[in-house]
């Protein structure tokens, strides 16, 4: 499989694949990077060989440094949600995929990187890795639903409301992330655990991640809500205030309209 902005390595002898963002400066994705990752990802659904997914990327700063900024610009109340929809069927389809899902987070995940993050089974990062849910700086929100489903309530209306920064040790502290490793041991320790994972009956992990995705359907119900509050946003004057001066370099000034 050949691809613009993702590298996908099968070991299908283990039973591993590995796709690897790779997006230089910062892996900031787009909405044909998105299109790329969910054709990767239905074509190893359909591999019969392959039984766990490595998700990494290519660098040292960045996992996934949020979405192409850049889009937002031509987005309104008519396009802006079908962007979103189309984003939120990748999510929903890496969430829902049918084998186990290691996150190796190689830096930081802002916004968008955050979500990929969240809809992983297991998550490990480097010590200097930092997260955050920037939508709200750009006028909008998301994630409101996968990220209060599995972590901390508290911590995660306060980091979708003011945006900020959180260390690897608060990530793992809230449920974030699973391990912080070294960046030597990142990646051993994500095949480590995906080996082990593949040694078992794949009919077993089937059924087991199936069980543990209806344990929190209850809290996913309302993806369609959050989808229908981002689309009011993207026709806002705060919207593309929040845009222009992300590009600009310069604070936002919000009216509230």
């Amino acid at each position: 499989m050949k691809f613009d902005t993702i590298k996908v390595e099968l070991e299908e002898e283990l039973g591993i694949a590995t796709i690897t963002i790779n997006k230089p400066p910062v892996n900031a994705l787009g909405s044909d990077d998105y299109g790329e990752l969910y054709e990767a990802l239905y074509k190893l659904s359909k591999n019969k060989a392959i039984r766990v997914l490595i998700l990494t990327a290519e660098g040292e700063k960045l996992f996934v440094g949020g979405s192409d900024v850049k889009e937002f610009t031509a987005l309104d109340g008519e396009t802006g949600p079908l962007y979103t929809e189309r984003n939120n069927n990748v999510r929903a389809y890496l969430y829902n995929f049918p084998k186990p899902v290691i996150c190796a987070l190689n830096g930081s995940a802002f916004g968008g990187g955050v979500g990929l993050a969240i809809c992983c089974d297991i998550r490990l990062c480097v010590p200097e890795a930092k997260f955050n849910l920037g939508e709200i700086n750009m006028g909008i929100l998301g994630l409101t639903q996968h990220f209060t489903a599995r972590c901390f309530n508290g911590t995660a209306r306060k980091m979708v409301y003011t945006g900020e920064r959180i260390t690897a040790t608060e990530a793992m502290r809230i449920g974030l992330v699973d391990e912080i490793l070294t960046r030597e041991d990142l990646l051993p320790r994500a095949r480590q655990i995906a080996k082990e994972i593949a040694s078992k009956s794949p009919l077993a992990i089937q059924y087991a991640k199936q069980c543990m995705i209806e344990a929190e359907k209850n809290s996913l119900d309302k993806i369609d809500f959050e989808a229908a509050c981002i689309g009011k946003l993207w026709a806002t004057e705060d919207k593309n205030e929040a845009t222009s001066s992300f590009l600009e370099k310069r604070e936002p000034v919000f009216k509230g309209r």
